[in-house]
């Protein structure tokens, strides 16, 4: 009996390190798209809750902070992918603090990453390279 316990248990548990992984790469191979694809700033934000489901966004902006592209991650399981967010595109970094179309935790996500490439752009200006390209 604890001997089926205990291969069913590690079983589990492999299974969710395989997945974790995959989930991972996806998330990788994302930002790599990304910043492959576009030249600018890539911002990197999240919301995360104790219990259920978060998100994650990824954003790139140009100099003047025009978001060339928005991708949001949410669910509560590994099986989660990114979706584009057509409404942010073409939208300043600016007037994407006053949007009150999206979720709270698209909200939150967005700020983070907004908060990142303006992190980025005052290092720039400091001599400190950040350009992704």
């Amino acid at each position: 009996m604890w001997g089926t316990f205990f291969v069913v248990f590690a079983a589990i548990w492999a299974l969710q390190f395989v997945l974790t992984h995959l989930q991972v790469k996806h998330y990788q191979g994302k930002i790599k798209e990304m910043t492959r694809k576009h030249q600018g700033y890539l911002g990197t934000g999240y919301f995360k809750k104790r219990f259920g489901n978060g998100a994650v966004m990824l954003v790139v902006c140009d100099e003047e902070t025009n978001i060339k592209e928005a991708k949001v991650m949410q669910g509560l399981t590994v099986f989660a992918r990114f979706k584009t967010v057509k409404k942010l595109i073409g939208m300043t970094l600016e007037e994407t603090r006053d949007l009150d179309t999206l979720t709270v935790k698209e909200s939150s996500a967005l700020a983070g990453a907004a908060d990142m490439i303006e992190k980025e752009i005052n290092k720039k200006r400091e001599g400190n390279e950040a350009w992704i390209s």
